[in-house]
């Protein structure tokens, strides 16, 4: 079964992404992004106080990438 989202659903899921945004402090680099193909560092991922994991890049977003 296919459970729908509401509006209500969405309203509180952005005040907890806003809530998230508003807790983090401080974030360490974690592993370097690195593209595929050339091996170059694209990024680094960064764990937040929080527990999250971001992306950071270094300019756009890449999607063929491995860490290290």
């Amino acid at each position: 079964m296919t459970q729908m989202t509401t509006i209500s659903d969405v309203e509180t899921k952005s005040k907890q992404c806003k809530r998230e945004t508003k807790q983090r402090k401080s974030a360490r680099p974690i592993k370097r992004i690195l593209d595929k193909a050339s091996g170059d560092v694209v990024g680094w991922l960064y764990e937040w106080n929080t527990g999250h994991v971001v992306p950071m890049w270094k300019a756009e977003p890449f999607e063929d990438v491995f860490y290290r």
